[in-house]
């Protein structure tokens, strides 16, 4: 590692990691978080506000926008940095531990939460290290999102005017650091509502018009799991009948495709849809659907300005850049939809949203370092 790793306070890091652990946020109740990290941007000096995305979601707080302006101002194009503030459920109270070289929850039934507070952690102490080392750099602007576990809310319903940097850096891909990704999927969700004809089941069945047996050879028919090598199909969700002596009369339905290639997307929804209808039409059965745009799906070429950015970063760490797509989605997704040119990068998480997931204290401090160097990043 070079000599600005070693800069990298650990000690402070694993403090500052270990409280904004314990702060419990699962998605839409970031405020106490939110509160505690605004408060930490302030001390900082950045300028924040808090945008009312929520609003749009029922959520306790908006989105975290900070600006961090150096002492000393290096020519380069202004960046942004994102993590989400927000985790998945947890039943019980987060309490990391260290064990053997790794951060993990003393509580083995639930998630750690490093997903994403590892990254908001490297964040806060990438901008200590460059204020504490009057490192040149350029505008940096910090985006800490919420409700993003739902499905991208807090980045979906975010203004970025205020933004003057086209070039954003996201952190929330698992995996040791060092990997770049830049390619994501688009994703839809199909929501579908089989309609049938209630009846008693023991008196009179044959007046009853039966929902989830409509349903269940639609879904028979559909190809589902992987489509081919950029497309993933899935039944996620099935909600039928009220008794077992009545014939059921609504049932519902819940799936989702993903694709790389959007037209291919669009085919394997309406495909989805071709089965329902014929099912449908054989058992006499009503159909109300709708397919929903989740998020679009991105590809920055290998050879741009930010993919080079990354990578040159990730050398001066003393590693070697990985350059792969995902078949998930992150606010990556989100932001390059909306005109900016984002890519992700890995944080050192591993098993996110499991009780089995951890992160290496060498994994934390290798990502705070990597994002002093993506901030004090040399123009080519």
């Amino acid at each position: 590692m070079t000599s600005l790793k070693q800069s990298i306070n650990k000690t402070r890091l694993l403090k500052d990691f270990f409280k904004i652990i314990k702060i419990s946020s699962p998605s839409k109740q970031e405020k106490a978080l939110s509160d505690y990290i605004e408060n930490e941007m302030l001390k900082l000096g950045l300028s924040v506000k808090r945008d009312d995305c929520n609003k749009f979601f029922d959520g306790t707080t908006g989105n975290l926008i900070a600006k961090f302006t150096p002492q000393f101002i290096k020519n380069n194009p202004p960046i942004f940095l994102c993590a989400h503030l927000d985790t998945v459920m947890h039943k019980n109270e987060i309490e990391p531990v260290e064990e053997n070289g790794k951060i993990v929850n003393k509580n083995k039934t639930d998630i750690l939460g490093a997903d994403d507070k590892a990254a908001v952690a490297a964040i806060l102490e990438a901008l200590k290290i460059i204020r504490e080392f009057e490192i040149a750099c350029g505008i940096v602007y910090v985006i800490f999102t919420v409700g993003e576990e739902l499905a991208l809310f807090g980045s979906r319903h975010i203004d970025l005017t205020d933004i003057e940097a086209e070039l954003g850096f996201v952190f929330d891909s698992d995996g040791d650091v060092g990997v770049i990704i830049n390619k994501a999927p688009y994703h839809n969700r199909i929501n579908i509502k089989v309609i049938g004809k209630a009846s008693h089941a023991g008196v009179s069945p044959e007046k009853g018009i039966n929902s989830i047996k409509s349903a269940a050879e639609s879904i028979c028919k559909i190809s589902s799991g992987r489509i081919d090598y950029e497309s993933t199909c899935n039944i996620g969700i099935i909600k039928g009948g009220v008794e077992t002596n009545i014939v059921p009369e609504i049932t519902e339905i819940s799936a989702e495709a993903r694709s790389m290639s959007e037209s291919k997307l669009e085919n394997i929804s309406a495909d989805i849809i071709s089965c329902f209808k014929e099912s449908s039409a054989k058992w006499g059965t009503k159909l109300e659907y709708e397919i929903l745009r989740e998020y679009d799906g991105y590809e920055i070429k290998e050879n741009s300005l930010i993919v080079n950015i990354a990578k040159n970063a990730i050398k001066k760490i003393g590693l070697n850049p990985t350059l792969r797509s995902t078949g998930g989605g992150s606010d990556t997704n989100n932001f390059n939809s909306k005109g900016k040119f984002a890519v992700n990068l890995s944080c050192g998480i591993e098993n996110c949203h499991s009780k089995y997931e951890y992160i290496k204290i060498e994994e934390l401090e290798k990502l705070a370092a990597l994002i002093v160097e993506i901030i004090r990043f040399d123009k080519e």
